[in-house]
């Protein structure tokens, strides 16, 4: 996003998102050779000749590359100037460009202190503010604008992104409406787009953190060209959580996974179980939406021709994490943006001879193309797995990197193709497969969750 320059400079805008919250703003510097005389009121002081030499001095510095000199000359030129905003906001934008934000901040706050009606410059400040994470700051800055009725509709998804921030939701909500609403009469469908994204976002935290029942599903069918092998996962849960961030739950659950390999009584050493589990179970999510404690109780039933073929009690309790973040490296509806996911499990089996199992995963995409339609992404990726028993035979680590096809704005199915190596943790026991390999994978991924609250809030 540009906003226009003051006093010969020239600002850009860059917001980076994760969610809904509001992380940065970079400003940089470009000054004009223009006469200082052009660009702001006579002094009327004996001093107005110097005042206008270090004006251009400023100026001339600027534009040879010297910041720090032209900072100086500003400084200088506010100092016979004192009733003048102008020469206060070009040193901050020198400032500004030497990385010196503490005294841009105060530069642009003495020249709104001499003029209040600068509203390019208190936007400035705002974006400033909320790079240097002092997130209330930026936000009085741009609801000065808004008390005034003269926030744009950038100005008012500025507002909503820093209420999410600060987990204010429902001001959020109310900024995030309105930027909609001005950005529809406005025609502004970048604006638009993402505060009704950022609506919808937050119109779902909401509804899942009410107390309400819920349902949701996931699967995962993937190829594995080392083992020639085709492996499905399924998942569904339903059940009912009470209200609050931690979102303690109970559900009924059914979870399933079979591969094409084990046949006739035999069970290759591959991902699989085969086996089908209901269960009942609980959950919590203590650190909010980046960790999930639960416990469940069930019976396994074997999908293979195995002897006895009979249920088996399932006891399984973990942590669960996930997190992931998205960093916009240009600006526009269509620029690339950085994408980081972790992923970790942490679980107790007693139907594996109380073996804990746990795995982590890094994944760093480059986001090519995205829209309403889907995004494209390349990436590399890391996965490791370790038990506590040291019996697990997947005990491996591995990377490799491909590109993923997600579907629909929210992603709600992917599909990922990648090439990876890997190397096991302990020599493998005879007729296993070698320590170290190499695989080529075709994985696709969809799921749901909808929750229906017992009471809207």
């Amino acid at each position: 996003m540009l906003m226009g320059g003051i006093a010969g400079a020239s600002c850009s805008y860059r917001w980076k998102r994760a969610g809904v919250v509001l992380l940065t703003g970079v400003c940089s510097l470009a000054f004009r050779a223009l006469p200082c005389s052009a660009q702001s009121a006579p002094v009327s002081q004996a001093s107005d000749s110097t005042y206008l030499a270090r004006m251009n001095e400023g100026y001339a510095a600027g534009n040879a590359g010297d910041q720090a000199k032209a900072a100086a000359a500003f400084d200088a030129a506010a100092k016979l100037a004192p009733q003048l905003a102008v020469p206060r906001v070009a040193a901050g934008y020198a400032y500004l460009a030497l990385k010196r934000n503490d005294d841009a901040v105060a530069r642009f706050v003495e020249s709104l202190v001499i003029d209040e009606n600068q509203d390019v410059i208190r936007r400035q400040l705002g974006y400033l503010y909320s790079s240097m994470k002092r997130q209330r700051d930026a936000l009085v800055a741009f609801t000065w604008l808004q008390s005034r009725d003269r926030a744009s509709a950038q100005d008012l998804l500025a507002i909503g992104n820093l209420n999410a921030g600060l987990d204010e939701r429902t001001l959020a909500l109310r900024a995030f409406r309105s930027a909609a609403t001005a950005a529809a009469q406005m025609a502004d469908s970048t604006v638009l787009r993402d505060a009704q994204a950022s609506i919808t976002v937050l119109e779902a935290a909401q509804a899942s953190n009410a107390a309400g029942a819920f349902v949701e599903a996931y699967a995962s069918p993937f190829y594995q060209n080392r083992f020639d092998n085709f492996l499905m996962f399924g998942l569904a849960r339903a059940g009912v959580s009470a209200a609050g961030s931690w979102k303690p739950s109970v559900y009924l659950s059914v979870r399933a996974m079979r591969d094409s390999k084990s046949v006739g009584g035999q069970q290759p050493i591959l991902y699989a179980d085969n086996s089908v589990i209901p269960a009942i179970g609980v959950r919590t999510q203590p650190g909010g939406k980046w960790f999930t404690l639960y416990a469940e109780a069930g019976a396994a039933y074997p999908l293979v021709s195995i002897k006895p073929r009979d249920w088996q009690r399932d006891l399984r309790a973990g942590v669960i994490g996930a997190f992931a973040n998205t960093h916009a490296l240009g600006r526009g509806a269509r620029h690339l943006s950085l994408v980081s996911e972790v992923f970790g499990d942490a679980t107790w089996y007693d139907r594996f001879d109380g073996n804990t199992i746990g795995y982590l995963q890094w994944r760093e995409s480059l986001r090519l193309v995205q829209g309403t339609a889907g995004a494209v992404d390349i990436f590399a990726r890391g996965w490791g797995t370790l038990d506590a028993k040291d019996t697990y035979f997947n005990r491996v680590v591995e990377g490799g990197g491909g590109v993923a096809f997600h579907a629909g704005a929210n992603r709600r199915a992917s599909l990922y193709i990648e090439s990876l190596g890997g190397r096991y943790l302990r020599e493998p026991l005879a007729g296993q497969p070698a320590r170290t390999y190499s695989d080529f994978r075709v994985m696709f991924v969809t799921g749901l969750f909808h929750a229906f609250p017992f009471a809207s809030r």
